[in-house]
């Protein structure tokens, strides 16, 4: 038990001991945004708990232990710059999302600051993701990343990441290979860039009325970025309402969520070191049976008004 506080005392310093300015810039940021709420008011770190719909996105191995279907959505707009939104669809063994970034009109201005145009910023990706269980503790998952730049160019780019999870008691571990197979990102003006590959780990710990996770991420082999570590707890002890908090290399995040029967609404803020704060809202619903289910109950739902109408 010491020795797990003692990892978790590092996870909360490493943080706040480095800088979050990163001139660093990844390709495909369409994939660097926070794709669910729930992960986001726990510092992002996700990885080795990854047991709901988002689990396609953080490590698809997790998408081997979902026990039911699950429509997700996401939007946000931060700074009231740009608008990012997220649509999510997942199964038992499976998952999908479609991500979508738009800018507002930009201006385009010279060396010397004056404008001399606008342009728009947009792009759009989509994950696909399979999970299965190698035994009772063990899972893999494969993810199958989409790139499509839109605006102010034409691009298109394709990449595939393995992920494992271990369970041992309390314990979950799970790592994911980022981009271990990938195309160049091409572009319209004949331009390639590669993905970035790396190796995320993280380490959950799972207790009565709590988890607390733990993530290391964002190039920490390839570049040594110890900044890089992510920490999060999420409480549950006031169900149907659950409690997050979390802490990584652009801030802390606070985090809660409301259950109703199948319905799940999310939130969540990121207090950024230097920038405004980030908020995101989300909404969930699950349901057993057919993808259709929730179609056929509205259908009967509605002859059955009209019955009673008649």
């Amino acid at each position: 038990m010491r020795v797990w506080l003692k990892a978790v005392l590092m996870g909360v310093a490493l943080p706040l001991l480095g800088s979050a300015a990163d001139s660093y810039i990844n390709t495909a940021s369409v994939f660097e945004l926070w794709c669910s709420a729930r992960a986001l008011g726990m510092g992002g770190a996700f990885i080795a708990l990854a047991n709901d719909g988002a689990a396609v996105y953080y490590n698809p191995a997790g998408l081997a232990f979902l026990p039911t279907n699950a429509f997700s959505s996401l939007y946000t707009r931060p700074f009231g710059a740009y608008s990012f939104g997220v649509l999510g669809l997942a199964g038992r063994t499976w998952g999908a999302q479609l991500l979508i970034l738009d800018s507002d009109t930009l201006e385009e201005r010279d060396l010397y600051g004056n404008v001399i145009g606008s342009f728009r910023f947009t792009e759009t990706g989509v994950i696909l993701g399979r999970g299965v269980t190698l035994g009772t503790h063990f899972a893999f998952g494969i993810q199958i990343k989409l790139y499509s730049l839109i605006f102010p160019d034409n691009g298109f780019g394709l990449a595939l990441s393995p992920g494992i999870l271990y369970t041992q008691g309390a314990l979950t571990y799970g790592i994911v290979w980022r981009n271990l197979v990938s195309t160049d990102i091409y572009y319209s003006n004949r331009h390639t860039e590669p993905w970035i590959r790396d190796i995320a780990v993280g380490i959950s710990w799972r207790e009565e009325d709590r988890v607390i996770c733990v993530d290391f991420t964002e190039h920490l082999i390839t570049r040594g970025d110890i900044r890089c570590v992510r920490l999060g707890v999420e409480y549950t002890r006031f169900w149907p309402v659950v409690l997050r908090a979390g802490v990584n290399r652009e801030g802390s995040s606070l985090g809660l969520s409301a259950y109703w029967e199948n319905m799940q609404i999310d939130f969540a803020c990121l207090l950024h070191k230097e920038l405004p704060p980030s908020y995101l809202l989300a909404f969930s619903y699950e349901w057993e049976g057919s993808l259709l289910q929730p179609l056929k109950g509205l259908s009967h739902s509605q002859t059955r008004r009209a019955n009673a109408q008649e």
